[in-house]
């Protein structure tokens, strides 16, 4: 099978997803099953025979590879990213410890009830000290 022009377009689109699915840490089966036998996966996915008979083709297969690799680095990148934020690092200590969440919801609610409460101290001094401004005495 020889693989041109609109063939290599449709791989093109469907390497991404290939790539999606390769660099995907939930699924280690794929990796597995190609680091196992490479050759048998491309025969597999009908990779056997690239056609190379003119310029055009080695334009697109070239194309292709290029694609690839702006892809492989921008999901390296998105994945550097997402390991270096703090949602992150509160998965990776809920993963050993499922409680976390529980005592970070507790700290988070006991901070929000508490700076609610001062805002309540600070709203009520302020709606005092405008009713004293308004009729001239305190109002309780």
């Amino acid at each position: 099978m020889t693989v041109r022009g609109d063939q290599i377009a449709d791989r093109q689109s469907k390497s991404g997803v290939f790539v999606n699915e390769v660099l995907d840490p939930g699924d280690s089966g794929l990796l597995e099953t190609i680091n196992k036998d490479p050759q048998a996966y491309i025969r597999n996915q009908s990779w056997a025979a690239v056609s190379l008979d003119g310029p055009q083709s080695l334009i697109e297969l070239r194309s292709l590879y290029e694609h690839l690799q702006a892809r492989i680095l921008e999901l390296i990148e998105t994945l550097d990213e997402v390991r270096a934020s703090p949602d992150y690092e509160i998965y990776q200590v809920a993963e050993q410890d499922a409680a976390v969440i529980e005592r970070i919801a507790a700290a988070q609610r006991a901070e929000v009830e508490e700076e609610i409460a001062g805002l309540k101290g600070v709203a009520e001094r302020l709606a005092a000290e405008e009713v004293r401004e308004l009729v001239g005495a305190v109002p309780f």
